[in-house]
């Protein structure tokens, strides 16, 4: 008699551990999961945005078609990515790699020495020399860049204090 008791309770307890567990998962995915979505596809020029699972470690995934002011919709990604790192996925080009890792000595420079200015207008000789129109922000976090060749478009945040909010961006599948 014991034995059942123990067996039933321990089958009830894996069927609630079962349902809690389900519940969670029906949660993520039907209400969280959406309303990252439709808050997300409000910022001009994000396409989609989910969070999942890389390597058991969460990251937010942001799908990018020509945004703009990165500095604002960094922000507010990272108010709903609930402490996830962001990872931005952009429309790059072979030029608008190759020029943005030309321009990392200046960025890098202007973070390390302080010297934002002299930083800013570098980046911007450097862009307007290949044709390349730049969109270039800086707050207490991060430095934010845009650059914009034709249909092509490259997004970086650069974080300052190694804060590890945004995670390096990839190009877009779509």
């Amino acid at each position: 008699m014991t034995n059942r008791r123990i067996l039933l309770i321990s089958l009830v307890g894996f069927l609630i551990f079962g349902g809690l567990i389900g519940g969670k998962v029906v949660y993520q995915k039907t209400w969280v999961d959406v309303s990252i979505l439709s808050k997300s596809q409000q910022i001009p020029g994000v396409v989609s945005a989910k969070v999942v699972n890389n390597n058991s470690l969460q990251e937010m995934i942001v799908v990018t078609d020509n945004l703009t002011n990165l500095r604002q919709a960094s922000q507010t990604l990272k108010e709903l990515s609930d402490n996830a790192p962001i990872r931005f996925q952009d429309r790059r080009n072979g030029s608008l790699e190759k020029l943005f890792g030309q321009i990392q000595f200046a960025l890098q420079e202007g973070i390390v020495l302080g010297n934002f200015t002299e930083m800013a207008q570098n980046v911007r000789l450097q862009a307007e020399k290949e044709g390349v129109q730049l969109e270039l922000e800086m707050d207490n976090d991060a430095i934010y860049v845009i650059l914009n060749q034709g249909q092509a478009q490259l997004i970086e945040v650069i974080e300052r204090n190694g804060q590890n909010k945004f995670l390096p961006t990839e190009k877009s599948d779509i």
